[in-house]
Parts: structure tokens; C-alpha cells; sequence
């Protein structure tokens, strides 16, 4: 969640998006907001809400961190659901009739899944942040005033774009009042993962070739290779990348948190090109996949990848030149250990040897 892509303040009636993105949202039916609320949007009726349309910072969220600034104040008690900040067919935060704060996201099969707090952790009458964080696999965290309330590692990502009826806050997506907040609500800020923004975090501008991007992006027009093909591609990738890690997670906290160990050394090992713990990492990243996943589903990984990797417009050898011109290199994977520990893809290397044993025969 790198990327601030959402923040409005609620003051003078408007919903200005500051993030520069111009996420502005469209409020309906809500008023300012007086003294001893203020800074505030008063939510009073089922028609009150903050809408944000669509938009193309809106889409592959692929990770999530919503936070929402309010203060609850139904007419007779917490009775049902308040929709604090919703993305359509995306995420949603919001407060359960018990008192207890929810987040969830909807996974590839359609599915709300997420974490929950305890009952009653939500107070009427007083001021409260509330924040959901998604790390685009399977972890979902929640908190309240800063303080973690709930978790959950059942929600496999990466978590998809905001539907066609944008982000509602203070609302369901829908025309529906159903679940409409009563109160006020200050503050909000939405924030995805943005891999170009984390890739040129890694550049070395002291080593960067630049002659050498040009180069390529030469090359790749001269194929018909477009900007938004090259998008479409990388989007692939990553959510291939993080559908897998998800799988490898499963719903287990415990190797939830060993795999993002492991993957923050291996980050930290290619950044400081530290070959020998790189390889480490990613050998235990490997031996946790292989104890994760079945025989068939590693086989299934093995062919994606292979069908990805084949729709590319480079070869591995032009690819692997362009990395060292951008000094991302220094880092050195040494396959021989990663494979004399253990077979990362037995279906597959069985496949091979079976091609090898009838090649041999015949």
C-alpha cells in the first residue's frame, strides 16, 4: 500500500480529493457538520453519502489500506450495519450490529471475505479511526484508534479494482439506504500498491543506464508492442505472483508470517546485492511452496508461468541484459543451490525425464 490514491477532508461542503489523483468525491444528502462536530459531514438520512467515481487510479488495487475518521451516533443504539467506506466489488469496512468493526474484500470467486474485531469494540458518541489493511495475498488486519482489533488469513487477494459505482463512503455502493451510516465522518484516505512506483524505488539513479531503457522501448514499438499492452502484461504477472503466494499462505497465520519474513529478507538481500542470502530466501520461499502445494497444483503453476513467460516480447537473454544495465543484478540467484536442495516442480521434472527416457529409445 505504497500509494495514497484517495484523501478527503470534509470541510466547506466539499469532498476535495488531495492526493492528486482527483478522487474528488460527489456528496448527496449530507450537510456540514456544526460545532462541537466540525470538521465533519453530517450523515442524517438513508440517502446520505460520498460517492467517488471510477477511475483509472482506482483500478488494480492489488493490495488495499483504507482509513476513515468518524463518530457514530444512530438514533436509539447500535441496531444493524453502518457502511463506514466501501470500493464496489472491492473492499468494505464497516460497523456489525454487535458493535464489532469488519473488514473484508472480495476474492476471484466472488466472495467477501476479511477480518472482524470482538463485539462492542465501537462506541456511539465519540470519535474513532477505523482501518482496514489488505497485503494483497491473504492477510487482512483491522484497527481502531490505531490499536489492532481483528485478523484474519482467509482472504486470498490480490484485491480486485473498484467496480463501476466507485468507492461510497458512508454508503453501500448500491441505491440502497440499507446500510447507510448515522453520524459524522471527518476524514478519509484510500491507498493500493503501485509496482512501478516500488520498481523505481529499487532504480540506482548513480548506475541506471538510461541509453539502455530508451533502447528498448525502441525495440518493443518497432514489435507494436504498446504502453497499455506492456500494463496488461505486468498486471498478469504481479497478480499471478500474488495469487500464488496466497496459495502457498493458505488460511495458516503461521506460515502467513514466515512466508512475509522470508520475502522481506530476499527484498532486503536483492537491495543490498547480497547473493548468498538472496538465495537463501528464496530457497526457503521455494521449500515452503513445495510443502504447501500439491503435486498438481505446483504442475499448474509451473505451465502458467510458462504461458506468461512465452507471451512476453523479450527472450530471457534480453531481458536478463536489460537488469544488469539497470543494476538490478547484483544480487545473483545461484540456481544449483535452489536445485540440489530439493525439486521445486516434481510433476514437471518427472515430465522431463519421462520426454528424455522415450527420446533416449527411440
Amino acid at each position: 500500500m505504497n500509494k495514497l490514491v484517495v484523501h478527503h477532508a470534509y470541510v466547506n461542503g466539499m469532498a476535495f480529493d488531495t492526493s492528486n489523483n482527483r478522487n474528488h468525491g460527489v456528496p448527496y444528502a449530507v450537510s456540514q457538520a456544526a460545532a462541537p462536530h466540525a470538521p465533519a459531514f453530517e450523515f442524517a438520512t438513508g440517502a446520505s453519502r460520498v460517492v467517488v467515481p471510477p477511475s483509472t487510479s482506482l483500478q488494480d488495487l492489488l493490495a488495499v489500506r483504507a482509513v476513515v475518521t468518524f463518530y457514530l451516533a444512530p438514533a436509539g443504539g447500535i441496531s444493524r450495519r453502518y457502511n463506514i467506506i466501501e470500493g464496489h466489488l472491492s473492499f468494505a469496512l464497516f460497523v456489525q450490529p454487535d458493535g464489532s468493526l469488519m473488514g473484508t474484500i472480495r476474492d476471484e470467486t466472488g466472495s467477501w471475505f476479511g477480518a472482524t474485531s470482538s463485539p462492542s469494540v465501537v462506541s456511539t458518541g465519540r470519535w474513532h479511526q477505523a482501518e482496514i489493511r489488505h497485503d494483497g495475498m491473504n492477510q487482512c488486519l483491522i484497527f481502531l484508534d490505531g490499536v489492532g482489533v481483528g485478523s484474519s488469513y482467509a482472504a486470498r487477494g490480490p484485491v480486485a479494482s473498484v467496480g463501476p459505482h466507485g468507492i461510497a463512503i458512508g454508503h453501500w455502493p448500491e441505491s440502497s439506504g440499507v446500510y447507510t451510516f448515522e453520524g459524522y465522518i471527518r476524514e478519509t484516505w484510500v491507498y493500493k500498491y503501485d509496482p512501478l512506483l516500488a520498481a523505481k524505488g529499487l532504480l540506482d539513479c548513480c548506475c541506471l543506464d538510461r541509453r539502455a531503457l530508451d533502447d528498448t522501448a525502441d525495440a518493443l514499438r518497432k514489435k507494436g508492442y504498446t504502453a497499455q499492452k506492456a500494463h496488461d502484461q505486468g498486471m498478469k504477472l504481479i497478480k499471478f505472483g500474488l495469487a500464488i503466494s496466497a496459495r502457498v499462505r493458505g488460511n495458516d497465520a503461521a506460515r502467513s508470517q514466515e512466508h512475509a519474513v522470508l520475502s522481506a529478507q530476499a527484498l532486503a538481500a536483492f537491495q543490498r546485492g547480497d547473493s548468498a542470502a538472496y538465495t537463501n530466501a528464496l530457497t526457503e520461499l521455494a521449500h515452503l511452496a513445495v510443502n504447501s502445494l500439491s503435486a498438481t497444483e505446483q504442475q499448474e503453476i509451473h505451465d502458467t508461468e510458462e504461458g506468461l513467460f512465452k507471451q512476453l516480447p523479450l527472450s530471457l537473454k534480453e531481458w536478463l541484459a536489460l537488469l544488469a544495465k539497470l543494476c538490478w543484478d547484483r544480487a545473483k540467484l545461484d540456481p544449483r543451490q535452489l536445485l540440489s536442495t530439493f525439486e521445486i516442480f516434481p510433476a514437471a521434472a518427472e515430465k522431463k525425464a519421462v520426454g528424455k527416457r522415450r527420446k533416449h529409445h527411440a
